[in-house]
């Protein structure tokens, strides 16, 4: 069985994808108390031995934490995806973003622990994300140099060859447009009866699953209602099916089966936000309705809230992101924002996946906690990193 260390886990959305390709995830970090409550549960359901580091990363690039941590285990592969808000495209990019450094403590672990693999997950922007200055853990300084490019270096200067490449989650059966930098890290033996096969980036699938496919069965809820139960008036999709029955194996070998309907909760709109919502065309943002509004209605209808955008039922989603209020519902009798477990199945997780944590949470409050629609938005698609987790199991068993 191979044995997978989890940087940056989060809620858990790789390690499902890992899990379902047939790895073993004993170990895994993340700072957050709410993502490492939904983890632990997550783990604890589904029968798995778990040792988790609830804390600072940096504390455990020290040896003799790392050590304790690990307590002597072999590690196959090292996954993560480094907190990317200072590189992302929809943010500030800001220089001075501590995060921005986080990518370098990751490859110290890495360092450490020598694996045979190492896997980064991060969002587009990386990719043309300048450092102005930065030392490496090899005492390099890079200067005026792209984040990917640093990694690549710093990687090899401890014996590891790196490819990196921009995959989009829909092409692996997520319903959703989700662009990002998938860097895969392989060691290098000296000996040529120990080298390792260097893993190749996963085949599109031929199958696109749209938002319809994903969420028609879960669209009985009004606004302000919360349920348990599924409804049974509508046609189940097999995508649907796939996420009631469960994709992630327990220990025994057996997935899990939702019975209840799990962070099924519809927001209580204002009247004004349901009509703002009635007027939005299928894919149209806010931004986009209010240039087309009356003078008058315009007056009504002011929000600052333009990236807001109503879903194609035909076609995937746009990314989700950590804001609930960013994706409107496309049933036009239906005029609200998703449930977290709309979104969770647009991220492609399975039904009996339970989210922990406040549903929500709002202001500066936001930099302490991490909410249930966050750790969804913060996930790597499990279906996406189960293509990923395809691809470097199939080196380590040949």
């Amino acid at each position: 069985m191979y044995t997978v260390l989890d940087l940056f886990c989060g809620a858990g959305g790789m390690s499902e994808g890992f899990l379902q390709a047939g790895f073993q995830i004993p170990f895994a970090s993340d700072y957050s108390k709410e993502a490492a409550e939904t983890y632990k549960r997550r783990h604890d359901q589904l029968g798995y031995n778990l040792n988790f580091f609830n804390d600072d990363i940096g504390k455990l690039t020290k040896r003799s934490t790392l050590n304790d941590f690990l307590g002597g285990a072999t590690i196959d592969v090292i996954v993560g995806g480094p907190p990317c808000q200072g590189f992302s495209l929809t943010g500030k990019r800001d220089e001075n973003d501590p995060r921005n450094r986080l990518f370098l403590d990751y490859l110290k672990i890495v360092k450490l622990v020598k694996p045979k693999y190492f896997v980064i997950e991060n969002v587009e922007g990386m990719l043309s994300y300048k450092v102005k200055k930065i030392k490496g853990i090899s005492g390099t300084i890079y200067e005026d140099e792209i984040v990917p490019e640093i990694i690549k270096k710093e990687a090899k200067t401890f014996g590891y060859y790196v490819e990196y490449k921009l995959l989009n989650a829909k092409d692996y059966g997520v319903p959703q447009n989700r662009p990002r930098v998938i860097f895969f890290g392989t060691r290098n033996f000296k000996r040529k009866k120990d080298r390792l096969q260097i893993p190749t980036f996963p085949e599109k699938h031929k199958v696109v699953v749209s938002v319809e496919d994903a969420i028609s069965d879960l669209r009985f809820l009004k606004n302000g209602q919360v349920s348990s139960n599924y409804n049974g008036r509508y046609r189940v999709t097999p995508y649907q099916q796939l996420l009631r029955n469960g994709l992630t194996p327990n220990a025994n070998g057996e997935t899990i089966r939702a019975i209840r309907l799990e962070n099924h909760k519809a927001s209580t709109h204002q009247e004004k936000t349901v009509k703002r919502f009635e007027k939005l065309k299928p894919g149209e943002s806010v931004g986009d309705l209010l240039i087309r509004l009356t003078s008058e209605e315009l007056k009504y209808f002011k929000t600052k809230k333009y990236r807001c955008t109503k879903l194609e039922k035909d076609s995937v989603s746009p990314t989700v992101l950590t804001l609930p209020d960013d994706i409107v519902h496309y049933d036009q009798g239906n005029p609200r924002i998703l449930s977290v477990r709309e979104f969770a199945r647009l991220q492609s997780f399975d039904d009996s996946f339970v989210f922990y944590g406040k549903r929500t949470t709002g202001g500066d409050r936001r930099k302490y906690e991490t909410p249930q629609y966050t750790q969804v938005g913060n996930a790597v698609p499990p279906l996406f990193a189960r293509a990923i987790a395809n691809q470097i199991i199939k080196c380590l068993r040949s």
